[in-house]
This record gives C-alpha cells, structure tokens and sequence, in this order.
C-alpha cells in the first residue's frame, strides 16, 4: 500500500508525458533469490553501438569486446526471450559486429524515448514471458544500463546487471554506479558466472555450448599479466576437446 502510494505521488508530479512513459509492474514481487535458468531468465543488452563503445575504457578495448561476444553467445545457446535497446538516435550509430553476429535467436527491439529501456511495451513483453529475472548488461554502466536496472527493479523484477560486460569511460564513476545498483537491489555478477549458473551441467543440454564458450573467451578475458607456473600444461587448450 505505501509502495503504491508513493508511486502515486510521484506521478502525479510528473508532467503528463512523463508520466506516461514510468512503467510498473506491482504485481511482480522480488521474493528470495533463485538460479538463474534458461526457463526464468529474459536478456537484455543494451546501446552495444558504434556511437558509444569507443568512449569506454574501464576494460582494455579488446578484454570488452571479447567479454561482449561470450554474452552475445548466451542468446543463441539458451535460446531465452531477448531484448535489444539502441541506435534510437543517430549519434548513436549501428550495432557493434559482436552484437549482430552472434545474437541470432528472436531477439526483440524496443526502441524509447527516454533514458531508460524500461517502456510500456517492454513491460508488457515481460509480463508476457512469464519470467521475473533479468539478466542485463550494456553501454553504459552508469547511464542507460543503471536506469533501465533501477526501472525493472522498482517494477519488481529480480535483475542481474553483467559487471564485465558493461564499462563506461571512468572507474569512479563506474565503482558509484555498481553500489548504487547493489544498494537498490540488483545483483552485480561477471559473464562466466552467469554463463555456468544458466548452463548448470556439463553433461546436460548446454555442456558443449558452455564449453565452447569459455575455451573461446575465458583466456581472453584476463586483465593483466599471466604468469602461467601450473605443472602438467593443458587447461583450456584441451577443455573443449
């Protein structure tokens, strides 16, 4: 009742067009967490386009376009409802290749109006899927993708922002956005993380997708000088065969 009360008085105070465009879903509630699974999960990545991603630099340049790539690869092994947002304004330009070439499987596209991809038809496309996590990662952190997190909290939806897929062009600023979200209620995780909680099995129906999936990315991920002093060889070289 308070919740919806002061929902109530924030739109009142908004201009009408605003207002129009704040979207929520009272009747998702955040309940305790559960595993990420292909059948609870819907994917959101968001303004992946030229326009943007050479402003980043929390992540070396080719780290971050690797990191984006295994993400984009989530959509087509799990095959779990997806959402694109970008390219609305034309600074924005196209969608980087690491997007169009690997997400391949019935991805939606909301295009907005506003700051946030959080619009009325996003909404109902969620409400649609029947599915109360969020899996989300984007350009940039502290922009677009916190105010589309902050969005889908407040509309009750349990959302797992991918840290390591989702830079900005300052460190601090990056570090402010990520307590900000964790003090809202998101749950910040990296790539691989979320990649293994949804696959769970190496022997189940996602083994070789995952599988192929970290023998392609996980060694390029790494930040930083490796110094590689583990006897025996072999590791990733042969985790795919």
């Amino acid at each position: 009742m308070l919740k919806a009360c002061l929902i109530a008085t924030t739109l009142a105070l908004l201009p009408a067009a605003a207002a129009a465009d704040v979207q929520t879903d009272l009747s998702v509630q955040r309940g305790p967490a559960e595993r990420l699974t292909p059948e609870n999960t819907v994917l959101i990545y968001v303004d992946y386009t030229t326009g943007l991603d050479n402003l980043m630099n929390t992540l070396p340049g080719a780290v971050y376009k690797n990191n984006i790539a295994a993400f984009a690869k989530f959509n087509p092994l799990f095959e779990m409802p997806t959402a694109i947002l970008g390219t609305e304004n034309d600074y924005y330009g196209s969608m980087i290749p690491e997007i169009t070439e690997n997400v391949t499987h019935d991805a939606r596209r909301f295009p907005r109006r506003t700051v946030s991809g959080y619009s009325a038809e996003m909404a109902r496309w969620l409400r649609e899927s029947g599915r109360t996590n969020v899996l989300i990662g984007g350009i940039s952190i502290d922009n677009c993708t916190t105010h589309t997190a902050l969005d889908l909290l407040n509309a009750g939806y349990d959302v797992y922002v991918v840290a390591d897929v989702s830079s900005t062009n300052s460190r601090l600023v990056e570090d402010v956005s990520l307590m900000r979200l964790v003090q809202a209620g998101a749950t910040p995780i990296g790539w691989l993380a979320a990649l293994t909680e949804l696959g769970h099995r190496w022997d189940g129906p996602y083994g070789d997708g995952m599988r192929d999936i970290i023998a392609t990315h996980w060694p390029a991920s790494t930040v930083g000088p490796v110094d590689d002093t583990t006897p025996g060889q072999g590791g990733l070289e042969t985790f795919g065969q």
